[in-house]
């Protein structure tokens, strides 16, 4: 879609700063969020926030700092709103939007604006824009959780590429990766046209000597710049920044490794997002996890969050678990029901579990 001239702006929110400190330093898919806004920007056809419209603009975005979002939701938005002729606020239709809604934790939003015919995001404004319900065109994907009396409970989580989260929340940062992961890895891995998606599996299943779809994904891996991978490792379904570092025997599977992040020899890294220079030490074990940049794990976690510098030492553990009932997570000075009821630990900035 060819989009007109729209001028886009970034505005505070009522979340409060995260413990990163500024909202747009949050780690998502393995870069600083406001980086991360700016690629959806460009790769939707817009300027990003503070260069100006190539031409006069006949509208303009505003999206809040702390906000996750895909190129995909920016253009689904911006042609839902644009027919309606009057500002209009993001909201998500379908399983996914139920879903995003309990993982807003209670922030109501607005999370992404679009102000008809251009001008400033005021608080007010913002406030009045009505809701456009956006077709988000959502996949819902099984996930096993737990083993109950009959067998392994099983959960459907639904997924897409229009993406739109906040990330003000510990949670809500863990969450927003996690949705984001399978899509990016898509998108990245395998192309954003019919002709790159075609060339680049064709090579995969070459390689793997196969039509199996789990190993011709394995065979999908991007390796940044001066990465060194040990011949003994395996690395499968991967996005992998500049300078990553894999040792002996380690794995790594469907996960997002920024700039300069390692795994050392016999860990494990699977579903999971490693900030820039995050390590996982010798033996440890990382499971649909996220570790902000400077965080170290030599334990084992799952469903969690390092914070920056954060440490994890050999022998601790961050699991996921609930004791009769659903777990509750602080929000301010309330408590409140984590999305599928369970939810693992986060650590705080630069603090240490031995």
């Amino acid at each position: 879609m060819k989009l007109p001239p729209i001028a886009v702006h970034r505005f505070a929110g009522d979340a409060g700063t995260p413990p990163s400190g500024e909202p747009g330093a949050r780690t998502f898919l393995g870069m600083p969020l406001a980086e991360r806004q700016d690629r959806a920007f460009l790769l939707a056809g817009l300027r990003p926030p503070g260069q100006a419209a190539d031409g006069e603009p006949v509208g303009a975005l505003a999206v809040r700092r702390d906000v996750a979002l895909t190129a995909e939701a920016v253009a689904a938005f911006v042609e839902a709103a644009r027919a309606t002729g009057r500002d209009a606020r993001w909201t998500a239709g379908g399983r996914f939007g139920a879903f995003s809604q309990d993982l807003a934790l209670g922030d109501a939003g607005p999370w992404l604006v679009w102000l008809e015919g251009g001008g400033e995001p005021d608080p007010q404004r913002l406030a009045a824009a009505e809701p456009v319900e956006v077709d988000v065109k959502e996949r819902l994907f099984q996930v096993p959780v737990a083993r109950g009396g009959d067998g392994p409970l099983v959960v459907e989580v639904p997924l897409s590429d229009r993406l739109v989260l906040p990330t003000g929340h510990w949670l809500q940062a863990l969450w927003a990766n996690l949705l984001g992961l399978a899509p990016f890895l898509w998108r990245e891995l395998a192309g954003r046209n019919v002709l790159s998606v075609a060339w680049r599996v064709g090579l995969a299943a070459l390689r793997a000597r196969s039509v199996d779809p789990i190993r011709v994904g394995a065979r999908l891996v991007r390796r940044g710049r001066g990465c060194r991978i040990h011949p003994t490792a395996v690395v499968e379904a991967s996005w992998l920044g500049d300078g990553v570092e894999v040792g002996a025997h380690a794995v790594v599977r469907a996960s997002v490794l920024a700039d300069g992040a390692g795994v050392e020899d016999l860990a494990v890294v699977e579903g999971s997002v490693l900030g820039r220079g995050a390590r996982v030490q010798r033996q440890a074990m990382v499971k649909y996890a996220l570790l902000e940049p400077g965080a170290m794990a030599a334990g084992a976690m799952q469903l969690g969050v390092l914070e920056r510098r954060a440490s994890l030492k050999w022998g601790a553990a961050l699991m996921d678990q609930s004791f009769d009932g659903p777990v509750r997570v602080a929000v301010g000075d309330r408590l409140v029901i984590a999305p599928l009821g369970l939810a693992g630990c986060c650590v705080g900035e630069g603090a240490t579990v031995g």
